[in-house]
């Protein structure tokens, strides 16, 4: 039980990403309410790390926010005992007013995919096994062809609980290729450093929504222009500007909660692009990101067909089409004079060329 300053379980009023919002844009001073709030925050995070299970299993996962002396605790953890662990660690806390109790189970979460996946192999007379940690679903089992292990991946991603989904089920007749990319979250505002040392910061996560799982990122940095600089100075000819650029997750050599690498110099310039708004969309309004993200986090690949049907009502779309279109050969012009002088000189034109006088 609760002591007497924890009376219950407070009703769900708060948003940790509106919260990560207004302190955005309030800045970093905080008032006498806050400031206690934040070390009431400190103090639930140390008693979390000295129980040795908790911190051995859990504590990385787990995310606490402190408002108004209420702890929100969202995130991914293993199950009911881990639970009871973590609120016995908070509930001798000082100053603690109530626990606002979001954390995710795993074996819940498993039984929630398991069941949802009941119909497909109900239809498919296919068996799945489902497995979760710390939200990531894994999924295995034999069907019969690829259409039906991507429908189960994306039936399994349609839960919002769900983090990731691993799709290790097989299909007939077709050798099974295993993913060689961890699952990895790249967290909005870490730092980010190329081989060469040059470093950006990671501003959002391109997720695939049909198995939630991060695919690229964008960067914004310092970083070497990889376009032809018409102003740039011969004594530099790779100038720094403020670029945000685009980078697929196999790029990622390593990555922590705080910072990542890459495998790649800021020079490399056929390994990545620069971001063009145009070609992603934002999450509907009623689509959960995978935690910890917030929805400004996350953008959608869009389609190459997606975005033809928008040029009839996009004319800055229209015009990004047409800067991408390959220039097509054009014959040369050789003025009169020149083609006489090369004539004079026993040149060769190999050139089809259209003369002008």
């Amino acid at each position: 039980m609760f002591p007497a300053q924890i009376p219950g379980v407070e009703p769900k009023s708060f948003s940790r990403c509106e919260e990560r919002r207004q302190i955005k844009d309030r800045g970093k001073s905080l008032d006498s309410t806050q400031k206690a709030d934040a070390a009431i925050k400190d103090a639930i995070y140390r008693s979390l790390w000295k129980d040795s299970v908790l911190r051995a299993i859990e504590y990385y996962e787990i995310d606490v926010h402190v408002k108004n002396g209420v702890a929100h605790l969202s995130g991914h953890i293993v199950g009911a005992t881990s639970q009871i662990r973590i609120m016995n660690a908070i509930r001798t806390i000082p100053g603690v007013m109530s626990i606002r109790n979001e954390l995710v189970l795993d074996d819940k979460l498993t039984l929630e995919v398991a069941s949802s996946l009941s119909q497909i192999e109900h239809t498919y007379d296919c068996k799945f096994f489902t497995g979760a940690s710390h939200g990531v679903i894994s999924l295995n089992g034999n069907v019969r062809d690829e259409d039906v292990k991507l429908l189960t991946e994306k039936c399994a991603a349609d839960n919002p609980g769900v983090r990731g989904v691993i799709n290790n089920i097989r299909v007939a007749g077709v050798e099974q290729v295993m993913q060689s990319q961890p699952f990895l979250q790249p967290a909005i505002g870490a730092a980010i450093y190329f081989l060469d040392g040059i470093s950006g910061v990671i501003k959002q996560v391109i997720i695939n929504p049909d198995n939630r799982l991060v695919t690229q990122l964008t960067i914004q940095g310092q970083l070497s222009s990889h376009k032809q600089n018409t102003n740039a100075q011969p004594a530099d000819p790779n100038p720094t500007l403020e670029l945000t650029v685009v980078i697929p997750m196999n790029l990622i050599r390593y990555m922590t909660t705080s910072s990542g690498f890459l495998t790649i110099r800021s020079t490399e310039t056929t390994q990545y692009q620069d971001f063009n708004r145009s070609y992603f969309a934002s999450p509907l309004l009623d689509w959960t990101p995978p935690h910890p993200y917030c929805s400004e986090d996350v953008l959608f690949n869009v389609d190459v067909g997606e975005i033809e049907n928008q040029i009839m009502v996009d004319p800055d779309i229209v015009q990004l089409n047409i800067s991408a279109q390959p220039t097509p050969p054009q014959k040369a012009v050789i003025p009169v004079d020149v083609l006489a002088s090369w004539e004079d000189d026993g040149g060769q034109i190999i050139q089809t060329a259209e003369v002008v006088s």
